[in-house]
């Protein structure tokens, strides 16, 4: 059975497209840090943002869960970008998914390559990560009964 889900993220709110079924949505919010061990090797973990401050790494991520009856395929998740973070090319890239952007606050999604903006002098020109509203991933699945599964993204407190 084939089931289109279309999931929206927006600070804490979850929003569902006239779903018939539930998935068990959570998103955190994670800063990235370097910790430096005692035998001086270098790790890279994410912890409680709690405190961040311009130009730290920032981690968001949307785990779901399938706690349908049914396996689930065709799922769009779509998650803001908050206007104080400068998206990070490439953290969004994740197998088994096509990601794609928008610049519109969500109104419309294309590829990373395709994105154009319009400059204050009227021309369209190429979009940068700063013009990055919104960022979308269409998981062909399938994610199987009680799985898990998750997208993230990074960017910069500006």
């Amino acid at each position: 059975m084939r089931k289109i889900v279309t999931l929206t993220i927006a600070a804490m709110f979850l929003g569902t497209a006239a779903t018939p079924f539930a998935l068990t949505a959570k998103q955190t919010v994670e800063k990235e840090i370097i910790r430096t061990l005692d035998n001086g090797q270098k790790v890279t973990e994410q912890v409680e943002a709690k405190l961040v401050t311009p130009g730290e790494k920032v981690v968001y991520t949307f785990d779901i869960f399938n706690d349908e009856n049914d396996v689930v395929t065709d799922l769009v998740l779509a998650m803001p970008v908050p206007k104080e973070i400068r998206f990070i090319e490439g953290s969004a890239d994740r197998a088994g998914a096509r990601v794609r952007y928008s610049v519109d606050g969500g109104e419309s999604f294309l590829s990373r390559d395709a994105l154009q903006i319009r400059g204050d002098n009227g021309v369209l020109r190429a979009a940068t990560s700063d013009d990055i509203t919104h960022v979308q991933w269409n998981i062909a699945g399938p994610i199987a009964i009680g799985a898990s599964d998750k997208v993230l993204f990074k960017g910069r407190l500006r």
